[in-house]
Order: C-alpha cells, then sequence, then structure tokens
C-alpha cells in the first residue's frame, strides 16, 4: 500500500512545470498542464544508505481555478496578489496546502529489526511563496493528519529561475524543521529497539534536521514536449545526523534524489 501511494501521489515529480517548485515559483505557467513518464532515483527511506529506482507516471497541473499540483504537494491560492513574476517585479500566493511524505518498513534494512513500520504521511497545512525580482522565497508548514508520523514539519526554500532559450534552469536551497514526533519516528531508538535491533539507544528531540540543495531543469522540444531533470542532495543535522540508525552499516547522513522524465504540454485554461 505505501508504494501504491507513493506512486499515485509522486505524479508531478519531474513535472517541466517545476518552475514553480513545491517550494518557490519563480516563473508564470498558469493555465499549463503536464503529463509524461519519469525515472526516480531515491534513498529506500529518510536516512538510508540505499536506493531504489522505480518508473512513475505523473500529471502536474497550474492555477486550475486556484488549484496547483506539483510533485507530492496540492496547493489552493486563496491569496495571489502582486505585479507580476521576473525583473522589476513581485508576487505573493499563500494558502491551505497538503503532501505526500513516504514513511519506512522495518524490513527495509537488517539495522531495524524490532522497529515499527512508519506509514505513509499527509501534511495539511498552509504555504507562502513570494517572488522579489529573480528572488524567490518560499515555507511550508503542515501537521499530519493520517498517522504516519503524526508531526509537524516546516520547510523554508530560497532560489532563482534562468531562462536560457528553451533551456531552463531553477536552483533551490531549503532548510527543514520537524518536531519530536517527526523526529522521533524516523531518528530515535528506544531502549526495546536497541534491545532487538543492536544499536544504540537514542532519543532525538525537534529541531533542524536537514539541508537541501537542488536543481530544476528541463528543455522544450517543439512547444509541446519537454526533458526534465530534476536532482536534490541533501544533509542531516542536528540530532537527526547523530541517530544511531543514520550511522548504522546502511544509514546515510546524505540523501540523494534523482529524476528524469518526458511530458506532454496541455492547455488547462479551459477547465
Amino acid at each position: 500500500m505505501k508504494n501504491l501511494l507513493y506512486i499515485i501521489l509522486t505524479t508531478a515529480i519531474t513535472s517541466p512545470a517545476l518552475a514553480q517548485t513545491q517550494d518557490m515559483p519563480v516563473s508564470n505557467n498558469d493555465g499549463t498542464g503536464y503529463i509524461g513518464a519519469s525515472i526516480l532515483l531515491n534513498s529506500k527511506y529518510l536516512g538510508s544508505a540505499d536506493e531504489e529506482v522505480r518508473a512513475l507516471p505523473y500529471l502536474s497541473f497550474d492555477n486550475v481555478k486556484g488549484f496547483t499540483l506539483f510533485g507530492t504537494t496540492l496547493r489552493y491560492r486563496s491569496i495571489d496578489i502582486g505585479t507580476g513574476q521576473g525583473l522589476d517585479k513581485w508576487s505573493l500566493r499563500a494558502g491551505p496546502s497538503i503532501s505526500y511524505q513516504g514513511g519506512r518498513d522495518s524490513d527495509e534494512s537488517v539495522n531495524l529489526n524490532g522497529f515499527d513500520d512508519i506509514g505513509g504521511s499527509a501534511p495539511l497545512g498552509g504555504f507562502i511563496l513570494s517572488t522579489i525580482g529573480p528572488v524567490g522565497l518560499g515555507v511550508n508548514v503542515g501537521k499530519d493528519i493520517i498517522g504516519g508520523h503524526d508531526g509537524l514539519t516546516a520547510d523554508a526554500s530560497i532560489g532563482t529561475f534562468f531562462p536560457l532559450g528553451k533551456l531552463k534552469v531553477q536552483p533551490t536551497a531549503t532548510v527543514s524543521w520537524a518536531d519530536n514526533k517527526h523526529n522521533d519516528s524516523f531518528f530515535t531508538v528506544t531502549d526495546a529497539q536497541a534491545a532487538t535491533s543492536g544499536l544504540t539507544a537514542y532519543d532525538a528531540g525537534s529541531g533542524i534536521y536537514a539541508y537541501s540543495a537542488g536543481l530544476v531543469s528541463w528543455v522544450e522540444i517543439e512547444e509541446k514536449y519537454a526533458v526534465s531533470l530534476i536532482a536534490n542532495y541533501r544533509w542531516f543535522t542536528g540530532d537527526a545526523a547523530d541517530s544511531p540508525i543514520l550511522n548504522s552499516s546502511d544509514g546515510s547522513k546524505n540523501g540523494i534524489f534523482a529524476t528524469i522524465g518526458v511530458s506532454r504540454k496541455f492547455d488547462t485554461a479551459k477547465w
């Protein structure tokens, strides 16, 4: 079930419309959608050194009656003001949002013997996205409502957008914070878990748990098609980086995400 939900809810992960990424839109793609397929490389779970590769379909759209779907995040624009996006312009968008985050199965690592599975999570909350000239700023906050990690998470990002003819490039940097429930779920080792797994008991508290650097790029082909590349590198920090789970034989203090996809553009203006 976890993998099925992951496939369904990562349908937009390589859309070239991610010039407006989950954290900060800089270009304007209102009235545009993308449908296609992608190849995804991702860590098996948060803090794993092992990666898995899978093929995924995706669907994305921007500002359909106020709703925008990018990656695993659905947003609604309650506020949409400003002079536009680009040099000498500014914009502000804000409203409710809901996302999906994958969990972790105890059988994914020999070092998780005796651990409970962590189901997928759906943080429900809100977002603020702003552009000031070529700079984009974004904040996302959400509380899990489906019993995965049950925690509160927040991401703050900064980035920019480079239109280089048919090639578009958007670099971003993100800081990720989580409360005690989230960090307990993924990074804590209880006494009982230590006894069955052989890891050292450890209690992870709330705080900043990761920094990320990302790059979204795509090339448009004949105005209807695009080839996209997305890459993200995450550094765990604080209590997360000290967790015995990340420091075990198949754990890692770094995480890699990469995907390449092909998509076809379609018009959503009449929806």
